[in-house]
């Protein structure tokens, strides 16, 4: 049996781990009945979210006026069975991450990486039916990538890697079309790299962080139009423009795609949103 103390919003609360499962656990002193005592016990606000051993990893804050119920699950039931994710406002399942255990027992529960890992994968030019999944550019199936982790730590923050895995295809997607609406727009389309699947147009933290990444590529790839002499077709005798584009790069932080997207950008460039 192992016994651990978090300090959650302040308070401090007694877990204790046996069998692979945690419990909340309070400790009190037998008292004469005469004494009329009433022991206080407070369950903290949040679902406790656990690795499959039973290790706690983080808390997310329950959601004020609703009927969320405190709980300790595992991350993969909180994946599967609620959705939930902490790192993007604005996308559905929002909830606060109030706690984040940084005990040497959870480092194994992430792929632990920096922003800069992530720009170093992404800015690879690849043809584009790499980002299939499981090709070279699947960045979650990736051993240089999320190796199919759940989660994946990068600079200390956690995150589903799922949602790291479409910054590497929106990053690539901006620099085919040069804009940020046609990549958000192909997100929607490709989001899952699958043909036969339905545009995906609802409010996930998925189209969300291809914003994110197109935001980022829009800062740190400029394009140049080169226009040549037009090609006349003998056929027809028509004239056919002729022009590439070069590109270049500007020095931009890595840390940017870490950003949220604000309500403005969200105004501006959530196709998925009208």
């Amino acid at each position: 049996m192992k016994e651990s103390i978090h300090i959650i919003n302040g308070k401090a609360y007694t877990f204790t781990t046996e069998a692979n499962k945690t419990f909340l656990t309070f400790k009190s002193t037998s008292r004469p009945a005469t004494e009329n005592y009433v022991e206080t016990c407070t369950i903290p606000g949040c679902k406790i979210v656990t690795r499959s051993n039973g290790d706690i990893l983080f808390a997310l804050a329950l959601k004020k006026g609703t009927d969320e119920k405190f709980e300790i699950l595992t991350a993969q039931q909180l994946y599967d069975i609620y959705a939930w994710q902490w790192f993007e406002p604005l996308a559905d399942h929002y909830h606060e991450l109030i706690y984040l255990s940084n005990a040497p027992e959870t480092h194994p529960a992430y792929k632990h990486f920096s922003w800069q890992d992530i720009v170093a994968f992404a800015e690879v030019d690849r043809p584009a039916y790499q980002y299939r999944p499981k090709s070279d550019g699947d960045w979650k199936a990736s051993q240089q990538g999320g190796a199919k982790y759940l989660m994946v730590m990068i600079d200390n923050y956690p995150y589903w890697t799922d949602a790291i895995g479409q910054i590497p295809f929106a990053v690539d997607t901006y620099r085919l079309y040069h804009n940020i609406p046609d990549t958000v727009s192909t997100g929607i389309t490709w989001g899952s790299g699958k043909y036969y699947d339905p545009d995906d147009v609802s409010n996930s933290y998925d189209n969300y962080f291809v914003l994110r990444a197109a935001l980022y590529a829009s800062q740190r790839f400029l394009f140049e139009r080169i226009d040549y002499v037009p090609v006349i077709t003998p056929e027809s005798g028509k004239s056919i423009p002729v022009h590439e584009y070069k590109e270049t790069t500007r020095e931009v932080t890595a840390s940017e795609l870490k950003k949220p997207i604000t309500e403005m950008e969200a105004q501006r460039y959530a196709a998925w949103r009208k």
